[in-house]
């Protein structure tokens, strides 16, 4: 394809997915970076077509113009890729670097030394191509098929600003602006034309499988406390007894004690509080392993896998102890919630997922029935009373 083939085909790609992702913002939340992603496009494409006519441009506009909506264009990219990510990510972190390039095209211009705009223009490019790829690699993005397409997208395209980059240098680049007509023009147009087209897919995939992790988790967690769910945990417990591991594991079913009175006393959004400020102790406790859920109403339980029988016996206690140490702003001073429970230690000893919840939900009856605040360990044949210190 001739140079204006390759222009147009860039400009009516990065049009099409500008657009895109425009219309797609008006109708979903977050909406940020879908609107940054047009930005991105939108000012791809402007730069491109001043790029095709750069040479009825002012001098100066030569010099600055274009190459300035070249950034921008890839600042908007690093902006959306943050702002998928969760990360922190300000608006000026977009305009720095293509002010950056601005001050030294200013001087390239000053001193008729269009290689140092070139030089400048194509580090920065790939610095921010280096950037976008490592906001592609946070844990947000973990397990998304479309994540690793960008990273290769702007991994392909960091490589490329690093060949012109390195083009710059030995072999003293453009001697003017505007762009070179020859086969290596053609080449990055290629190039962009392939990271214009997999940026735009990959784009909308990734946003796509975002939402569908985010449904996905939804469905496997109580949405008041954001613990799992009683499925989630019956899943995952059956998972641990049918495997064919003979690690030992503990499993913790514990009982707000006297909940309702919470309610009763303070009101339903008070005891609402108090669920979430205990899932949230209860959580900073725990290995990212285990397996926290709320059974329904003031029930919880825990599935501690490979651990041995003291170390159970210890998180379930050092539970219990920073419960009874909550304190609440709906309450007044010295009001103390506790909890009873109930816990299992063993490889499961062949049993059935429900024969199992039997056996701790007797642990916790008998905490509850020897004066609550305690925990009792469970065994299929008898059950001891630990009282709380």
């Amino acid at each position: 394809m001739d140079l204006s083939t390759l222009i147009a085909a860039n400009v009516l790609i990065l049009s099409v997915f500008a657009i895109s992702f425009l219309a797609i913002s008006f109708r979903v939340s977050p909406f940020g970076h879908w609107r940054s992603w047009a930005l991105a496009n939108a000012l791809l494409a402007s730069a491109l077509v001043l790029f095709a006519f750069d040479r009825k441009l002012p001098l100066l506009a030569a010099y600055l113009v274009p190459n300035t909506l070249l950034l921008l264009g890839m600042g908007f990219h690093w902006h959306a890729a943050r702002q998928l990510a969760n990360l922190p990510s300000r608006i000026s972190n977009v305009f720095a670097p293509a002010s950056a390039y601005l001050l030294v095209a200013s001087l390239s211009y000053v001193t008729s030394n269009y290689a140092l705009a070139y030089t400048a223009s194509n580090v920065i490019f790939t610095l921010l191509c280096v950037a976008t790829v490592f906001a592609f690699t946070a844990p947000t993005f973990r397990g998304l098929i479309s994540a690793i397409g960008l990273i290769l997208a702007f991994f392909f395209i960091a490589a490329e600003g690093m060949m012109r980059t390195a083009h710059s240098l030995f072999y003293s680049g453009p001697a003017g602006p505007g762009m070179m007509n020859d086969m290596s023009a053609d080449l990055h147009l290629m190039c962009a034309l392939l990271f214009a087209t997999l940026t735009g897919a990959f784009s909308l995939a990734v946003s796509f499988e975002q939402v569908a992790q985010r449904h996905r988790e939804a469905a496997r967690r109580d949405p008041l406390t954001g613990a799992f769910n009683r499925r989630e945990f019956q899943r995952r417990l059956e998972e641990l007894l049918q495997g064919t591991s003979a690690d030992t594991f503990g499993l913790v079913h514990f009982d707000l004690d006297h909940f309702k009175s919470v309610n009763d006393r303070f009101g339903h959004l008070a005891g609402d509080q108090a669920l979430v400020e205990v899932s949230k102790t209860v959580r900073r406790h725990l290995r990212s392993d285990d397996c926290f859920a709320r059974l329904g109403g003031e029930e919880f339980a825990v599935i501690l896998p490979s651990i041995s029988r003291e170390n159970a016996f210890k998180v379930a206690d050092r539970l219990r102890k920073r419960i009874a140490e909550l304190r609440f702003e709906f309450a007044p001073e010295g009001f103390q919630l506790t909890a009873s429970s109930g816990i299992y230690h063993g490889n499961g000893d062949g049993l059935k997922t429900n024969e199992l919840l039997q056996i701790v939900d007797n642990g916790l009856y008998q905490s509850k029935n020897t004066g609550r605040n305690r925990i009792c360990v469970a065994s299929p044949y008898a059950t001891i009373d630990l009282p709380g210190s």
